[in-house]
């Protein structure tokens, strides 16, 4: 082989190391973007229960309002509510709800 010949390959060697490099420089960013996207995903899920135990314990706050008006100076429960038809919602998350007064607090989101 002549001299040429070899500065030729030579440079063809770095073009595919630099190449390379930048593939895997490029795949890790790919990478790191998708595993950020499937944290934004959990974490919009997770706004989506707290939503959702938030909008059930307003709910039953209502049932309670109205069940007082049907009860007037009882103390309210659950197990008042429901025998009396009213369906008392769970949290999505499975936290357990408890009665403080005429508000309901979430083992999980209080």
């Amino acid at each position: 082989m002549t001299l040429a010949s070899q500065r030729g390959l030579g440079a063809i060697a770095v073009i595919l190391a630099l190449l390379i490099i930048a593939i895997l420089y490029l795949g890790y960013f790919q990478m790191q973007s998708a595993m950020s996207e499937q944290k934004k995903t959990v974490t919009a899920i997770d706004t989506t229960r707290a939503f959702a135990c938030r909008t059930n314990r307003q709910t039953v706050e209502r049932e309670i309002q109205m069940w007082l008006v049907n009860h007037p100076g009882e103390t309210p429960s659950f197990a008042a509510l429901e025998a009396d038809g009213a369906h008392v919602a769970t949290c999505p998350e499975g936290g357990t709800y408890s009665l403080s007064g005429l508000h309901v607090l979430c083992s999980k989101h209080d």
